[in-house]
């Protein structure tokens, strides 16, 4: 059985659509788009939610982004997976519309991916057009690995093992 969405399991899949979810809130909120966020899920089960902010007098989203992959990327307890959202512009096709992003990341798993909503606003509010689209599978792990060798350690490289033998199917 293949997951519904490369390199996310189901819980992960959950996570990912739940921050697409809250993000086109937060983007019908305000008209100047939101303070990034990450919706975390612990070891323990507990859902967590942080946004991130890279300075108060002159907050931008690329470092607000940036200053959350680097929280994530030495985050202890190492989250099972997480998601990123921002709001921002995409072009598709030489259209430009407004769209929530959220990049998601499952921990073990060779690389995460990159989601986009795209939207309109209007009188009533914020228009989606079309359902999410899956733009690119990010390259990079979103979460430090677990220490030393071990089991969760085994199963990464197994895991990334299968993904590149598999690419290399595709290619041919």
């Amino acid at each position: 059985m293949t997951d519904p969405v490369p390199n996310l399991g189901n819980d992960a899949v959950a996570t990912l659509f739940d921050a697409i979810d809250f993000a086109v809130e937060n983007a019908e909120a305000t008209e100047s788009g939101f303070v990034p966020f990450v919706l975390a899920v612990l070891p323990d089960g507990e859902k967590v939610a942080t946004r991130y902010v890279d300075s108060e007098e002159n907050f931008t989203v690329e470092g607000s982004v940036a200053l959350a992959r680097q929280d994530l990327a030495a985050a202890d307890p190492v989250p099972r997976h997480v998601a990123l959202a921002w709001d921002g512009f995409l072009t598709l096709d030489e259209d430009r519309t407004e769209a929530v992003f959220v990049d998601a990341y499952e921990q073990g798993r060779p690389a995460g991916v990159r989601f986009a909503q795209r939207y309109l606003r209007g009188d009533n509010g914020l228009e989606m057009i079309g359902n999410p689209l899956l733009l690119h599978h990010r390259p990079e792990p979103m979460l430090p690995l677990p220490a030393g060798p071990g089991p969760a350690d085994s199963r990464a490289e197994a895991i990334a093992r299968i993904q590149a033998l598999a690419d290399r199917q595709k290619r041919r």
